[in-house]
């Protein structure tokens, strides 16, 4: 049955053709890649970061999450600088994104990036890894708050190792010292690169190093590293379930060294709502999961509107902590 006159009829008409208000307008609305995925990684094949590319290229291909190929491009330099730098010349192409880590912030916090993640597009947190303080098992010291009290009698007694200045694993050190009521600047403290922290620690040239867990759990397990404090809000399951955490011996502090997805600068709410469906469904699945845990990750998943809002506060957070230790510009 037809209702309204001919000439309303085609108002109705020349409106949806016009203003596109129509089912099929809302169709056309909706975005899907039309070309190559390029997942953008600022370290090198192995690390961490390109290993979650790979994984999520994998699970997309094999899952048909994705229809377009994926590939993996490693932009290695500069601190990850040259990846954000390969992103930016790509706005409003939800072809791209990028595996970031917390050095997005930190980067802009102490100076050495102009940008930061206001600058790009967030889409997903994929996952927090925490921070494990960890000493040789032959150690003296049984525990973070033991650490904590050394250091308040007198803060040169003892020294610590990490893997790179002003980064989150940085910021568990400064924690620790500031616990004891010492001036975190003062703490000593041993900057490494790469296996070069596991070699200190086990050959005791620092008294305690703080790294994420997956690297420490190797080690945990052979019998040469106990674990002593980890900076969850709880105590974690598993092989880490003993592992007390920072807060529950005096020191004020969750950190995670997150992995997100973050795209280029000016991707429009169709793109975002594609990548959103796209994140959802893989952390969802069997692969995911399993992989997660395998690596201790803890999968807090956050779409990209509640990614926003987390990195905003943990931007806020950081700098205070930055601040404090006199490394903020």
């Amino acid at each position: 049955m037809q209702t309204g006159t001919p000439v309303l009829m085609i108002l109705r008409a020349v409106l949806v053709l016009v203003l596109g208000i129509g089912p099929a307008a809302h169709a056309q609305q909706a975005w899907k890649p039309e070309k190559n995925v390029e997942i953008v990684v600022g370290l090198t094949a192995g690390s961490s970061q390109d290993r979650t590319a790979r994984f999520l290229q994998n699970i997309w291909q094999t899952k048909g999450f994705v229809s377009s190929a994926v590939t993996v491009n490693n932009r290695v330099g500069g601190a990850g600088n040259i990846a954000w730098a390969t992103l930016a010349t790509h706005p409003g192409d939800a072809h791209w994104f990028q595996i970031s880590s917390p050095t997005i912030l930190t980067n802009h916090i102490l100076g050495s990036a102009t940008f930061t993640y206001s600058d790009y597009t967030p889409l997903a947190l994929l996952g927090n890894q925490y921070i494990g303080v960890a000493v040789r098992a032959d150690s003296p010291l049984k525990s973070v708050r033991e650490m904590v009290e050394r250091l308040r009698v007198n803060p040169a007694a003892l020294s610590m190792g990490t893997n790179s200045q002003g980064s989150y694993l940085h910021i568990v050190c400064a924690q620790i010292a500031r616990a004891s009521g010492m001036d975190p600047r003062k703490l000593k403290l041993a900057i490494f690169q790469g296996g070069e922290l596991m070699t200190a620690a086990l050959g005791g040239h620092v008294d305690a190093i703080a790294t994420v867990t997956s690297n420490l759990l190797p080690h945990v397990q052979s019998g040469k590293l106990r674990l002593i404090g980890i900076s969850s809000a709880k105590r974690l399951g598993g092989l880490l379930a003993p592992v007390p955490t920072l807060k529950e011996q005096g020191v004020e502090l969750v950190i995670a060294n997150w992995q997100g997805a973050i795209g280029p600068p000016k991707l429009n709410a169709a793109q975002i709502a594609y990548w959103d469906g796209v994140f959802a469904r893989s952390v969802k699945t069997d692969e995911w999961r399993a992989d997660q845990e395998q690596n201790l990750w803890e999968s807090d998943y956050l779409n990209a509107a509640e990614f926003s809002r987390f990195l905003k506060t943990d931007y806020d957070q950081a700098r205070a902590i930055f601040v404090e230790l006199g490394l903020a510009k």
